[in-house]
């Protein structure tokens, strides 16, 4: 298991993905004052090979979801020199799609489809990739769409063990589902998920859960 050191937390200066700001309006005669936050727009891909009949889903850590941890609350607030410190990153660990950020000019299955290669190794089309639906995430915050799809892989097309770009720090873990295991592990809280997979899990059951 992998481990972080020397956290600690502070103020925001000059973010590159996240642009706080205010609006500020009026609503039935009442001024009001909503703190918001620019980000980018995302995809989410959900795979199943279809050849050992097991979904595919990442599994990485989480800065948010650490500091959320019991572990994380004795982080100091920007200290003067940082501390020294260690954590296993098992408190921050969440169960993902296949998911990325759209920050180029290139269609949003396009992304997925790069996303995919990148993450988990399996080479496919974006004209592969089955749409499922756009949602809104961070609707308190953002309001940020995310575009999720689907698509079925078999093991001739995985180039490579993926886990992302190591050069960016990425540690990302393909972890593969049991078929009959799934609606499990849709619900299983000890393994933390973004709301977005279950919504997929639950399409993919309502969908293809009887073919």
């Amino acid at each position: 298991m992998s481990v972080i050191k020397n956290a600690w937390l502070g103020p925001l200066d000059n973010p590159k993905y996240l642009k706080p700001f205010v609006l500020k309006f009026n609503i039935n005669g009442h001024e009001k004052t909503w703190e918001l936050a620019k980000t980018h727009d995302s995809v989410a891909v959900l795979i199943y090979n279809t050849q050992r009949k097991v979904f595919v889903f990442v599994r990485q850590f989480r800065p948010a979801v650490f500091i959320k941890s019991a572990a994380a609350q004795s982080l100091p607030w920007n200290p003067d020199t940082p501390p020294s410190n260690e954590f296993s990153t098992e408190h921050g660990l969440t169960y993902e799609l296949c998911a990325g950020i759209i920050d180029r000019n290139d269609t949003p299955a396009e992304i997925a489809a790069a996303e995919v290669f990148e993450e988990t190794g399996y080479r496919v089309a974006a004209s592969d990739l089955t749409p499922i639906t756009r949602v809104v995430n961070g609707v308190g915050t953002s309001g940020a769409i995310q575009h999720m799809y689907y698509a079925e892989v078999e093991d001739s097309q995985r180039e490579t063990q993926g886990g992302g770009l190591a050069e960016e720090g990425e540690v990302v873990e393909v972890i593969d589902v049991d078929r009959s295991d799934i609606e499990t592990f849709a619900f299983d809280e000890s393994k933390p998920k973004p709301p977005g997979c279950t919504l997929c899990i639950i399409w993919w059951l309502n969908n293809h859960g009887r073919d």
